[in-house]
């Protein structure tokens, strides 16, 4: 059994992780395909779903929105990063 706020498929449990290093806030809400949401500080956020149809190109999906919105949680928090 999954443990709760760990999505069952790996690929996306690891992308979700990087999503939490980069503070960004993962919450789940389970609402019927849906697992949960990924919101940046600016306000975006991106749906997560639970049985999307290739584990791989969902977690890709949502590590370009965490590196797409990457510079927002860095303003938000005065910090300068670097790249």
């Amino acid at each position: 059994m999954i443990s709760k706020g760990r999505h069952p498929k790996n690929s996306i449990a690891q992308a979700l992780d990087g999503a939490r290093e980069a503070s960004m806030v993962v919450t789940e809400v389970h609402k019927g395909h849906r697992w949960g949401v990924v919101r940046c500080a600016c306000g975006a956020d991106f749906a997560v779903w639970s049985t999307p149809r290739n584990a791989d190109t969902h977690a890709k999906q949502v590590d370009r929105f965490v590196a797409k919105h990457r510079a927002c949680v860095t303003e938000q928090t005065g910090e300068f990063e670097e790249g």
